[in-house]
């Protein structure tokens, strides 16, 4: 049976809210999926423990890093929620045949600009500018198949197809 490896990111653009691409990006860092945790210790625990809370994330950031910067920066540091599309194109290995496969990765954020870094600038050096978007809702689709499902507002929380908030929604009404 043969697996597919993942091995690097051939190519990658950034749209913003549908159809502009995002220029000057060098480098784009996802948001880190983290489950908010209640603290629990009492008679019939031997210390602290951690409980993830279902359905429930922290806070999630997206950065990207510019080259320099430009107008398109301009554009998406005006305090709106925009929606931030990344499209690669990943390259994968076949276990069986070591021939490469290429598989599309699909990335959408919700989000606000929270933080702008204008970097430094010095003759002949990117800037190195950075922009963090405080993000509202995050999906990540591999291959067609969807993997994460994160928002905030709709009060959805799907893992892998699971939607972690419906397992307890029901018990609300």
């Amino acid at each position: 049976m043969s697996t597919h490896v993942p091995a690097a990111i051939n190519a990658a653009k950034v749209y913003i809210d549908g159809s502009n691409e995002v220029t000057g990006i060098a480098e784009v860092t996802l948001p880190e999926l983290k489950f908010m945790v209640a603290e629990i210790e009492g008679f019939d625990i031997a210390g602290k423990i951690e409980e993830p809370i279902i359905g429930s994330t922290d806070v999630m950031d997206l950065v990207m890093k510019f080259s320099a910067i430009n107008g398109d920066i301009s554009n998406i540091n005006d305090q709106q929620a925009h929606t931030f599309h990344l499209r690669a194109a990943q390259q994968h290995i076949d276990s069986a045949t070591g021939s490469a496969v290429l598989k599309g990765l699909k990335v959408d954020i919700k989000g606000k600009v929270k933080e702008f870094k204008g970097g430094t600038i010095k003759a002949g050096e990117k800037t190195e500018t950075e922009i963090v978007v405080s993000c509202l809702a995050y999906k990540v689709t591999l291959d067609g198949k969807e993997i994460i499902n994160i928002d905030k507002l709709g009060f959805k929380s799907s893992i892998n197809g699971i939607d972690q908030a419906k397992r307890f929604q029901s018990l609300l009404s």
